[in-house]
Parts: C-alpha cells; sequence; structure tokens
C-alpha cells in the first residue's frame, strides 16, 4: 500500500478468530489482506479458543493498550478428572481420576468461591513475563519459576450445561483472567482435578462475538473496496472508558499534553477511583485525550479548584 494511503487507514476491526490461529497469525493475515503494516492485537487468544478478537489498524494500534484493558467475557467448557501441564486439552496429562462429580449442584457449590474477587497465579504456558522473558517461553524448555497471584474480578460465573466430564459455563470478567487457571482451581476444589477443554470469546470490552466478520470476509469486504463499514472509529472504539467533559476554553492546553484542574471540568462521574483511565471529550465531544485520575471522584467537592484531578496518558491529533 502507498504509504500516503496507509497513513489515512485507521480503526478497529472486530475479528472472529478461528481454531488453530494464533493471535499474531491473525494480524498477520490483515496485514497481507489489507496491505499495511501497521497492525496489532488487544490480548492473546489460545491458539485453539475461537471468538472476538479486536485488530487496531494504522494509528489506532496506540490505543492498543486500552482496548486490552476492558472486561471480557467467554463461554467455557472445562473437562473435569483429568489435569494437563498447560492447563488445558493440548497439554501433557499429569493427573487423571475416574471419580468424578455427578451432579451439578456440587460444581454449582464450588463455582460460589470464584465469584467476585480472586486470585490467580498465571499459568507457565502464557505469554506473561518472567525477568523478560515469556513464561511459555520458559515451560517449554522444562522450567518452572514461582509466579506471584494476581487479584482480577469475576462478575458472573453462570452454568450453561452439566454433563460429565464436561461442564459448560460462561463467565464475565476483569482484564487478566485466565480461564485456564480457572478451571484447573475449580477442579482443584471439586478435587478431582480438570483442564479447559474449550473456549470462545464471546465479548471483548464494547466487541461482540456476533459482530465479528472471518478473514475471508474482510478479504471480501477489502476487494469491494467497503473497509470502512467494518473499521471502528478511534472514538468509538474507546467507549467503554468512562467519560469526562471539559470546558472549552481548556481544549487547547489539553491537546498540547496539559493536565486538567478540578475548575476546567463540566462533567465528572461518581465512583471512579484514583487510576481510573477516562476520555476527555471537547467541544462537539470531540476525543481530546485518555487521562489518569490522580483522586477518587468522590472526593473533588473538597478539593480547590486549582488542583490536579487528571494527568494525561495519550493525547489525539490537534487537526
Amino acid at each position: 500500500m502507498d504509504e500516503r494511503l496507509e497513513q489515512g487507514v485507521e480503526g478497529v476491526l472486530n475479528i472472529n478468530k478461528s481454531s488453530g490461529m494464533t493471535s499474531h497469525d491473525v494480524v498477520d493475515e490483515v496485514r497481507r489482506i489489507l496491505g499495511i503494516r501497521k497492525v496489532g492485537h488487544t490480548g492473546t487468544l489460545d491458539p485453539q479458543a475461537t471468538g472476538a478478537l479486536p485488530i487496531c489498524v494504522g494509528n489506532a494500534t496506540k490505543i492498543a493498550r486500552f482496548l486490552t484493558a476492558a472486561d471480557k467475557e467467554y463461554l467455557i467448557s472445562m473437562r473435569l478428572g483429568i489435569r494437563t501441564d498447560t492447563l488445558d486439552a493440548e497439554g501433557k496429562v499429569l493427573e487423571e481420576k475416574t471419580e468424578i462429580p455427578q451432579d451439578a449442584e456440587k460444581v454449582e457449590q464450588a463455582f460460589i468461591q470464584f465469584r467476585g474477587e480472586i486470585k490467580q497465579i498465571p499459568p507457565m504456558f502464557s505469554a506473561k513475563k518472567y525477568q523478560g522473558e515469556r513464561l511459555y517461553r520458559l515451560a517449554r524448555r522444562g522450567e518452572t519459576v514461582d509466579r506471584d497471584p494476581v487479584q482480577v474480578k469475576v462478575y458472573e460465573l453462570e452454568m450453561i450445561s452439566f454433563e460429565p466430564p464436561f461442564v459448560c459455563f460462561r463467565v464475565f470478567c476483569s482484564k487478566g483472567t485466565y480461564a485456564r487457571a480457572l478451571c484447573d482451581d475449580i477442579g482443584g476444589v471439586l478435587g478431582c482435578g480438570a483442564h479447559l477443554h474449550n473456549l470462545t470469546r464471546l465479548k471483548s470490552g464494547q466487541f461482540r462475538l456476533e459482530d465479528a466478520i472471518d478473514l475471508l470476509r474482510l478479504q471480501e469486504i477489502q476487494e469491494q473496496g467497503n473497509l470502512a463499514e467494518v473499521l471502528l472509529p478511534i472514538e468509538q472504539a474507546l467507549t467503554h472508558l468512562p467519560e469526562v467533559r471539559v470546558l472549552p476554553d481548556s481544549s487547547r492546553s489539553i491537546l498540547y499534553g496539559a493536565s486538567i484542574a478540578l475548575q476546567d471540568i463540566v462533567t465528572l462521574p461518581t465512583g471512579l477511583l484514583e487510576g481510573a483511565t477516562v476520555r476527555v471529550l471537547g467541544v462537539r465531544r470531540k476525543l481530546l485525550s485518555l487521562a489518569e485520575l490522580t483522586v477518587d471522584t468522590d472526593q473533588v467537592q473538597n478539593l480547590h479548584p486549582r488542583k490536579i484531578i487528571l494527568r494525561p496518558v495519550k493525547v489525539f491529533s490537534r487537526r
């Protein structure tokens, strides 16, 4: 693609990833189809997993990390009675038990422990880094290292079906939740072991599986010259983040990277905590920047008007 044309192609694609492809394989295919180099994904899906995978194109690659931070929803098939080294169906069997729950109620009771805020130990076969190296690279060399637990949140955990040894359930969770670790941990509570048998991502932020397109359809759309119909603009791709409206007179300084004082703000959501990322909107709801709160929003009524409460983390074009 001509470099001048490439600069004008930006936005987010909602791709339905097929089984057998890595997330990087999808990125490479999108590069080939669109003829553009700047392409990136927004959170790894395991090769055997399927479902919604937002792909950033052009300048939208600069917002990939903010999309990765969105909540996720999965449909999971869990196999009871077998533990594997990868915590999924692709791994080597470590332990197998014939006695597994035959009553859905027992599984439901185990689920109770995994709703709300929980801690998980990242799997060795994961993209998380340890001393600068991906854990899965260490695992492939037969190495195991200590990993610190991470706190995640499971908003919803709902059983769909129970046909021993398989349990199908839906989970709505925060970023960083490992479905494989969830299955392994549930298997531990049940005392029979378990692993992830199959996974489909139903939702990533606002990107839903029912709206996703596969790579063959993307190829057709590109050949027809209708790419704009499926390329979500950057402004719309970030609507999962809370919004803050600012005074018109503040817009210029914000576009040059200025921090934002309380007196510059028109509307501010309640209930947000220090460190939360928000969208900063100016005149006609133009996206000016993404910024990080320096205080809890419920504390602002006690602050001086000149108190800085937002610091920029990403400023958008001044055009």
